[in-house]
């Protein structure tokens, strides 16, 4: 089993349907207890904690999907809160409470006396909002770098969050060097668009090909299918169908999640064909259909 790290927040989703409903999630957070459901490698959440009635919650989590704590850290400020509201499609909206988890302080020499990383995942939606968390995710980046660590990268863009032109712009140039360098990349379609300023797919992943040739590049078509690049061949793997549309929230988590297992656990590296790499974004979006399912972006994990 390989070790897995996944940095970046925890937190409450707070969903305003017929009645309020508190759900423990949290993009970061959503990754990791995916990959620890699993049981192929082990997971760790690198990310911080707030110090109110959620935490005892929260915590949970962490033996109930087989997640590792051993670099969680203690904020005390209160638990960040996603408020979210889903429309007729299912389609959610958020919007933001920001604490605890920008308080991550990230010690580099402490990952080192805990465990030998393998792998990285770099999938917040509040990371590059600043704060302490801003600094540990630029710092653990670095360390995979210096280090040889493979990783992948999930921008998980909130237009919640990031409002104004020139704050989008801020947004686009914090992601460039993770898609530059990253072994694995999912995006959505509309993250495509933002992040290359095209607006035909095909040159638009192609440019980012051009500029990460060894990268696995994954762009989700939302119900439609899965576009991916792999040695510059584009292909296609149809979305499978989910039995009863219920919430979309974890459906980019579940997948990057079952992905980034399915890429360590098979060991791609350049001498993997494209017929592998379709399989396993295949099985991620099997994954991925099982979460839309349920409300929450973890619900279904205690079913699979």
């Amino acid at each position: 089993m390989k070790n897995i790290l996944s940095i970046g927040e925890v937190l409450m989703d707070v969903y305003y349907e017929e009645q309020i409903s508190e759900i423990v999630g949290g993009a970061s957070f959503n990754v990791s207890c995916s990959i620890g459901a699993i049981k192929n490698n082990n997971s760790y959440f690198v990310g911080a904690l707030g110090n109110d009635k959620y935490k005892n919650e929260i915590q949970k989590f962490f033996k109930k999907y087989n997640v590792k704590d051993k670099l969680v850290q203690n904020s005390n400020v209160p638990t960040t809160i996603a408020q979210v509201t889903l429309d007729e499609n299912k389609e959610r909206y958020f919007k933001f409470i920001r604490n605890s988890d920008a308080e991550y302080k990230l010690n580099t020499d402490e990952i080192e006396k805990v465990l030998n990383v393998d792998f990285i995942h770099f999938g917040s939606a509040t990371a590059f909002l600043g704060g302490n968390l801003k600094k540990s995710y630029e710092k653990l980046f670095k360390y995979a770098i210096n280090n040889k660590i493979k990783f992948s990268f999930d921008p998980n863009f909130r237009d919640k969050l990031w409002i104004t032109d020139k704050e989008i712009k801020e947004f686009v140039e914090c992601c460039k060097p993770f898609i530059e360098t990253a072994h694995l990349i999912k995006l959505s379609d509309d993250e495509l668009r933002l992040l290359t300023d095209i607006d035909n797919q095909i040159e638009a992943v192609s440019s980012i090909a051009s500029k990460n040739p060894k990268a696995l590049i994954a762009v989700s078509r939302g119900s439609d299918d899965t576009l991916f690049v792999w040695k510059n061949v584009i292909s296609y793997v149809p979305v499978a169908s989910s039995k009863k549309l219920r919430d979309t929230t974890g459906a980019g988590d579940s997948f990057i999640s079952k992905l980034i297992d399915e890429y360590v656990t098979n060991k791609i590296n350049d001498q993997t064909s494209i017929d592998e790499i379709a399989t396993i974004v295949h099985n991620a979006n099997l994954f991925a259909s099982k979460s839309v399912e349920h409300l929450g972006a973890l619900t279904f994990l205690d079913f699979i």
